[in-house]
């Protein structure tokens, strides 16, 4: 089957594949140790996989750069004791 440009097709088991998406690559990268506790307390909060909370850091890392960055949103936190921080990237 032809690919179209921007047209999403569904593969018998019924996940859907956009034709112009991006094909996962495999990187390698040095971390260090600030991040690689990051990493394990994903792990073992959300009982997930390396390769997961991986995956999920950058997306919530995504999101953050995202709003603040390329939206020029504030993005503030609100804690359950009434305190609220704003995030700013520098």
């Amino acid at each position: 089957m032809p690919k179209s440009r921007g047209c999403s097709r569904e593969t018998g088991s019924g996940v859907v594949f956009k034709a112009d998406a991006p094909q996962p690559r495999r990187i390698n990268v040095a971390i260090s140790t600030e991040m690689l506790t990051a990493l394990d307390r994903v792990i073992e909060r959300e009982e997930v996989t390396l390769t997961e909370a991986v995956r999920r850091l950058i997306t919530y890392g995504d999101f953050v750069y995202t709003v603040t960055k390329e939206e020029h949103a504030a993005l503030v936190v609100r804690c359950t004791e009434g305190g609220e921080r704003e995030v700013v990237l520098v």
